[in-house]
């Protein structure tokens, strides 16, 4: 997705809709609020003095008095926000509850215009719905924007009956998993909705839906989500050349642990356990569409997950078997001669049950205009990622001769980020890999020396911190990698095309194929959230010295996915469906030893997880739908219960009886938050029998593990004492290394390189401070140094990758400082210099008058501009010559006749003289003697 591609809306809260009386209300109870807090302040205060011995019995005296007659103040403070907010409730439920009886006549809300300012608008990304829209990138609108939820009965006044912005009524849309988890709902224009709803709903309206038996209401919010999601348009995408088949699906025989959800009794058994091999996964060609394809996510309407690259034609063709294919609704297709270039299983096709057959969906699909998206697609190039605590906290037997082993990646990272400038240059985003070097990145790959200014100092500095926190937290190097997660599609086509119910596939059990990790011949594969031991060490059939079998496994699993074995009770182990989830599959022997040895006697956990009930939609519904789950998905706690046993004492120095109920703990904590997850949905949640509430007390009401200071940035006194449990103990073996760039050889900076014209001129006047003096400086500056306050904690310009690769809160991040940006160079325009003179202008200053620390708005702002100057200025003056040692091209001054080497290979060259001298003279010294 390209960032420039953004749109504008509003975002509100439930205050925002508030009548003149409601507003009174909350105003007050929030002034009430704030004198209570500044009462409990004095008191505080008035507490710690009485405390310290420094006082007489007369002071002490009036002190106490002080004390009880703030104590009641504060007590009358509290029952008054008490009233004050309960009649602000009682109101807010009175209005809804009359609307509800009269049908929404009593009143329609209205949202307040004056409440609402530049601070209410944010950025969100290009979608089929605001393609469908026609919205304007990089423009405001109106047709729809998101409503934050504070007070349930204004949420349900206007779920219900809608509420007024300028005029037009705008009704509830929907909201998806993530804003539902963060209480917010879309609402868009009436009349707008109804020009495009059959485009979104792929024909369907919400009466067709409830006149087949309706939809489990939280279920039809995601997939209604769908739309609004992330995605750049599949131009190519063709609907005809598609099908839907039922999912590949068979039993796995195998060991698991049942957890009862009645009683919380755990029984080990023996068994078969269905399996839906294809769960959320479907199958593309290679080159279908007249284009090379990579594995992807992507939505049409009503339709999620992943396609994987897969010849199936070729299966067809290699094997002479039929081509015939019955869809879901029983319709035969000849897969050669009808084209089908695209499988979507039955799990992918939400709401297929409200269609009379494929025929009727694509035909709405056509008739509507309807439009796919994609996302997610796998990079060509995937870099190494890092461990997490939650893999490492469940690895309890670890030596520290294996923990040192573990973190030497990292050890020697940190001890090594300025013994180059190629380590320096990697520290800062620039390496091979990143194909979307920001400016400031390109400059410095031109001009090194720009390294020795303060401001990349200090984030050389901030970097190294940052580093620092994350390892000491569980985040270490490893040889690993993200990648998406594939079945076993040739299992799955011999079982569409052979018929064969059970088929061998080319993965047996224990079995998987990555190509990234070819030079390995064993993996461990790893998911998040990693709750249980969930550590799947797997023999991996790429692996080089396999060649035969490799290769011919190669003709069929073609990217660079993990794909399992359907013999495997691999999904169950990592709790994983193959609709677009990544595994982490790491290659380090140590980690995959004491993997090994720390899965013995561990089986994958099973529940009886209950089915989501359909009902018919409607305002009611879809409200209820919603309050259930955002008052009732609470799982952060239950992940933070496990985190606390896992790194309890018990691990350390309990007994194997003490270990294993330890473990018990956590399986049944496991057990609830798989039905915290799907409670929105099933309405369901197993009540705690009391014994195994107060096994659980005594291991979870404790604070958060020490390490929770750099994993989540917790208080000292919101942590346990640092124990010996292995993310704890990185503290002890993570070095704080000092930052000295010393050694690269770097010369002062000329920042005249850096500019368009350097005889530029403008004012700058100072006070006896250093501060600037306002109203005899050049206003440009002024004004560039009031936004720079506003802003530069806001902007990291040496921040920038594809977002094609980013997580959606990192597009966000990304798309906030592209405002900003925005923002500042609109502001500087209007002093009536051009960008070039601005960014001369503004180099001078901090580069040549103030040396400025603080730089990022420059560069995120005017580094374009920056980076252009440098180029043609090094065109004038330096000449381009190779090293004469590693090859690589680089600048000096045409008057330079002597340097043949690059700083980093002259660096190397002058250590090994230096050695050789202090040898030289030990070896004159011994002489001597």
């Amino acid at each position: 997705m390209s960032l420039d591609v953004q749109i504008q809306v509003y975002s509100v809260d439930t205050g925002n809709f508030y009548t003149a009386r409601e507003k009174k209300l909350h105003w007050l109870n929030h002034k009430l609020k704030i004198e209570r807090n500044e009462l409990q302040n004095k008191l505080s205060k008035i507490e710690k003095y009485l405390n310290s011995n420094d006082i007489n019995e007369i002071t002490r005296l009036e002190l106490n008095k002080k004390s009880d007659d703030i104590t009641k103040l504060i007590d009358l403070k509290k029952e008054k926000i008490k009233n004050t907010k309960n009649k602000l409730l009682s109101l807010l439920s009175n209005k809804v509850s009359e609307n509800i009886k009269t049908n929404g006549k009593h009143h329609t809300r209205t949202l307040n215009e004056n409440t609402l300012s530049d601070k209410n608008i944010i950025s969100v990304f290009e979608s089929n719905l605001t393609r469908y829209l026609k919205n304007t990138p990089n423009e405001f609108t109106d047709d729809f924007m998101v409503v934050q939820t504070y007070y349930f009965d204004i949420i349900k006044d206007i779920i219900y009956f809608g509420f007024e912005y300028k005029g037009e009524k705008y009704i509830y849309f929907t909201s998806s998993a993530g804003q539902i988890r963060q209480k917010k709902c879309v609402f868009i224009r009436e009349r707008t909705w109804k020009s495009i709803e059959k485009k979104v709903m792929c024909g369907l309206t919400l009466d067709i839906i409830n006149q087949k038996g309706g939809n489990n209401s939280n279920k039809h919010l995601a997939y209604t989500a769908l739309s609004n999601s992330a995605t750049d348009e599949w131009k190519n995408f063709d609907i005809d050349k598609c099908i839907v088949i039922d999912d590949f699906e068979t039993n796995v025989f195998g060991t698991y642990d049942f957890v009862n959800d009645i009683d919380y009794t755990i029984e080990r058994k023996q068994g078969k356990v269905p399996i839906p091999h294809t769960d959320g996964a479907g199958m593309i060609l290679p080159n279908a569409f007249g284009e090379k394809q990579r594995n992807k996510m992507f939505r049409p309407p009503w339709i999620k997950g992943l396609l994987g690259v897969f010849d199936f034609k070729m299966f067809i063709v290699e094997h002479n078997c039929s081509p015939i294919i019955k869809d879901i609704y029983g319709k035969e297709w000849n897969v050669l001669e009808d084209d089908i270039q695209v499988i979507i299983t039955k799990s992918q096709f939400k709401l297929w049950k409200f269609y009379d057959s494929w025929q009727d969906y694509k035909d709405k699909y056509k008739e509507n205009h309807c439009i796919t998206g994609y996302t997610n697609m796998e990079e060509d190039k995937i870099k190494n990622s890092k461990i997490n605590y939650q893999m490492l906290q469940t690895l309890t037997d670890v030596s520290d001769t294996e923990l040192l082993q573990i973190a030497n990646k990292s050890i020697t990272k940190l001890n090594n980020l300025c013994s180059s400038l190629k380590n320096v240059e990697n520290l800062l985003g620039i390496d091979i890999s990143n194909k979307f070097k920001t400016p400031l990145q390109k400059s410095i790959e031109l001009y090194p020396d720009l390294i020795n200014d303060e401001y990349l100092k200090m984030k050389i500095r901030q970097t190294k911190d940052c580093l620092l926190k994350r390892y000491r937290s569980g985040k270490l190097e490893v040889n690993g990698k993200y990648t998406f997660v594939l079945p076993d599609f040739y299992a799955a086509c011999e079982h569409w095309f052979l018929g064969i119910d059970k088929p061998k596939g080319l993965l047996e059990n224990g079995e998987v194929f990555c190509w990234l990790f070819r030079n390995s011949s064993e993996l461990d594969c790893l998911r998040s959230p990693h709750l249980y031991k969930e550590h799947a060490v797997r023999k991996n059939m790429a692996y080089i010295d396999n060649y035969d079998v490799q290769k011919d496994m190669r003709k069929w699993f073609v990217t660079n996915a993990i794909y399992t074995s359907s013999h495997d009770l691999i999904t169950k182990i990592l709790m994983l469906d193959v609709d677009g989830d990544k595994l982490l599959v790491i290659s380090d022997k140590t980690i995959i030893d004491i993997a090994k040895r720390n899965m013995k006697n561990i089986v994958p956990l099973y529940y009886d997880m209950k089915k989501a009930h359909a009902t018919i939609l409607n305002n009611e519904t879809i409200y209820n739908g919603l309050i259930s789950a955002f008052t009732g998905s609470n799982i952060g706690q239950y992940s933070n219960n496990i985190t606390k046993i896992w790194n309890s004492d018990i691990f350390i120095s309990g007994n194997e009886e003490q270990k294993q109920e330890a473990i018990d703990m956590v399986k049944i904590l496991c057990m609830e938050n798989n039905y915290v997850i799907d409670r929105a949905k099933t309405l369901y949640m197993p009540t705690r029998p009391k014994r195994i509430a107060k096994i659980l007390k005594e291991y979870t009401n404790k604070k958060l593990p020490h390490f929770f200071i750099y994993a989540k940035d917790s208080l000292g006194k919101q942590v346990e004492p640092k124990n010996k449990s292995i993310v704890n103990r990185l503290f002890d073996i993570i070095p704080n290394p000092r930052i000295n760039c010393r050694k690269l050889g770097l010369e002062d900076i000329d920042y005249t390189y850096l500019m368009k014209n350097p005889d530029i001129k403008f004012d700058a006047y100072f006070d006896e401070n250093n501060k600037i003096i306002s109203d005899k400086t050049e206003p440009l500056l002024v004004k560039y140094i009031e936004l720079n306050k506003n802003y530069h904690y806001k902007i990291d310009s040496n921040r920038k990758v594809s977002t094609e690769f980013l997580r959606k809160s990192q597009i966000k991040q990304e798309l906030l400082i592209k405002s900003i940006i925005d923002k500042v160079k609109f502001e500087l325009s209007k002093f009536g210099y051009d960008e070039d003179d601005v960014s001369d202008i503004l180099v001078k200053y901090l580069y040549g008058i103030k040396k400025s620390k603080y730089k990022d708005l420059l560069w995120a702002c005017y580094g374009e501009n920056i980076y252009n100057n440098l180029s043609k200025n090094f065109k004038l003056h330096f000449k381009l010559v190779s090293c004469i040692e590693c090859d690589k091209l680089f600048y000096i001054p045409y008057n330079n006749k002597n340097t043949c080497r690059c700083v980093e290979c002259q660096s190397k060259l002058e250590k090994i003289n230096r050695k050789f001298i202090v040898k030289k003279q030990k070896q004159n010294n011994k002489d001597n003697i």
